[in-house]
């Protein structure tokens, strides 16, 4: 091999790497500001799609409750929350 087909076939590896590992990269992100900017009061939608209001919130714990109902709370854990809904 010579020293062109080692640095087209290195091109190619680092082109396919990025291409492979940038988008999780993204949506990590994506995630981890939107679990930031969440905040006790939030009107949220679970990915399962239930709606509640935020009651508690351990970023560190990575937990939180949602009041579905009067009186009635679930736990979930934060990457289990899908998005904010916007207030009426």
């Amino acid at each position: 091999m010579d020293n062109q087909q080692v640095l087209v076939l290195v091109a190619g590896i680092v082109v396919l790497g990025a291409f492979m590992f940038w988008p999780q990269y993204q949506a990590r992100r994506r995630s981890e500001k939107r679990i930031a900017a969440l905040k006790v009061g939030d009107e949220v939608m679970t990915v399962g799609g239930i709606i509640g209001k935020l009651t508690y919130l351990d970023v560190e714990a990575k937990r939180a409750r949602l009041e579905i109902a009067d009186g009635v709370e679930m736990r979930v854990v934060l990457s289990a929350i899908g998005h904010t809904l916007e207030s009426a």
